[in-house]
């Protein structure tokens, strides 16, 4: 990393700690008394830890050293795929939990501060550094020495502190930002409930079918993306018509992630999935039933291999309702997990789309409902732009940070 600070190997201000090996009678889904929650990489979840869905391990398998203390940084130390491994979350309070053999434990020492440490794992420096290590391997395993051998700016403590108030306060306004939009979508749910009733329960005795009743009566109108030699790798183009992806469904928002595209031949051949606007997307693999509808300026493409389409009578269900029963409603969300099977990757197809179980609201309700929606979504859409802008201003200033543009000792002292 180039800076104006001068620049040590990490290992200089870190200890690393490997976590506890396991065998399967040796750990509980269940809080057993005694037992020692444990945190995996699935509980680091963008630059925090999450302590729901944790396991529990017999407490004669934890060193001392391996409970984690506040200001530790958990890593995901190995995994399947190379966009986890490294990624980090510290610890904010003191706490009796340990974490498993495929993350590693960061705990830093008294000659840094332990929020500029934080703040460093979140560097480009920090995720190209790690990415570059572990290119090529078969496993995507983080070693030792890929950490103890990243260099870090290391001004003085002073200066450290400042920084690390600064980018804190910067990385608060985002989290301040994303709460916003998480209660507008609280607030999405919350109207669905209070003009169309509890689904579970269906207290306005709206009538309940499978979703294949509202879908238009036409071939194709619930359709599963082209599979296998239908459509190969080797018939994707550079410029073409798109094919649709799983990035462009985002959580009831339709967005243009660069999708695939084939040929104008590619596409006659494939008619059978084209999108029309209006059509509900709806995720088969991955992230399974997030759904989107597809914007009226559509023009052209198809699904891909990983998305479901449906095509729904208008006069029965409009399709912002369903969207919105999809990706808020847990009476909903709840049966694509039951019928999405997969034992490492759940899987949805067109057969259990159909049968999903979904309310029929009155077309005068509906219609007031998306009005209603309409105006929260625009809320939310300026708050996701300003979500932008924060994350952009804090990236610019961590840069400028550990380069050594912000605080020199001469500027310290004279705060």
């Amino acid at each position: 990393m180039i800076s104006k600070y001068k620049c040590y190997p990490l290992k200089n201000f870190i200890k690393q700690i490997r976590g506890v090996s396991y065998k399967k009678d040796q750990i509980s889904e269940k809080p057993i008394e005694g037992y020692i929650p444990l945190l995996r990489a699935t509980n680091i979840q963008n630059g925090e830890l999450t302590y729901e869905n944790v396991l529990y391990v017999a407490p004669s398998l934890v060193k001392d050293e391996q409970k984690l203390r506040k200001y530790d940084i958990l890593i995901a130390a190995s995994s399947g795929s190379k966009e986890v491994v490294g990624k980090p979350g510290q610890v904010k309070e003191e706490s009796n939990y340990t974490f498993g053999a495929f993350c590693k434990l960061i705990r830093p020492n008294t000659n840094i501060n332990p929020d500029y440490l934080r703040h460093f794992f979140n560097t480009k420096y920090y995720s190209q550094t790690i990415s570059q290590s572990i290119n090529g391997a078969n496993i995507n395993n983080l070693r030792n020495e890929h950490i103890d051998n990243l260099m870090i700016p290391v001004p003085s403590i002073d200066i450290q502190r400042k920084i690390a108030i600064l980018l804190n306060k910067a990385q608060n306004l985002i989290k301040y930002r994303k709460a916003q939009i998480e209660a507008l979508d609280q607030l999405t749910q919350s109207v669905f409930l209070e003009m169309f009733g509890d689904p579970s329960t269906n207290p306005k005795r709206w009538k309940k079918v499978n979703l294949e009743e509202i879908a238009i009566k036409e071939k194709g109108a619930i359709k599963s993306g082209p599979f296998g030699s239908q459509l190969l790798i080797s018939e994707y183009v550079k410029n073409g018509i798109p094919v649709l992806g799983i990035d462009n469904v985002e959580k009831n928002k339709f967005v243009w992630a660069k999708p695939k595209a084939i040929s104008e031949q590619k596409y006659k051949e494939l008619k059978a999935f084209r999108v029309y606007s209006g059509d509900v997307l709806i995720s088969r693999t991955g992230t399974v039933g997030r759904t989107c509808v597809v914007p009226d300026d559509f023009k052209e493409g198809i699904i891909g291999p990983n998305l479901l389409k449906v095509t729904l009578d208008k006069n029965l269900m409009l399709p912002e309702v369903l969207s919105i029963m999809f990706n808020y409603l847990p009476h909903v969300i709840n049966q694509i997990k039951w019928m999405s099977p997969g034992a490492t990757v759940p899987v949805f197809n067109t057969k259990n789309l159909k049968k999903v179980k979904v309310l029929v609201p009155d077309k005068k309700v509906q219609v007031e409902f998306v009005k209603k929606i309409k105006e929260v979504e625009e809320l939310k859409s300026k708050f996701i732009l300003g979500l932008t802008d924060l994350e952009k201003n804090y990236n610019s200033l961590m840069q400028r940070a550990f380069k050594g543009e912000l605080f020199t000792e001469e500027k310290v002292s004279n705060l």
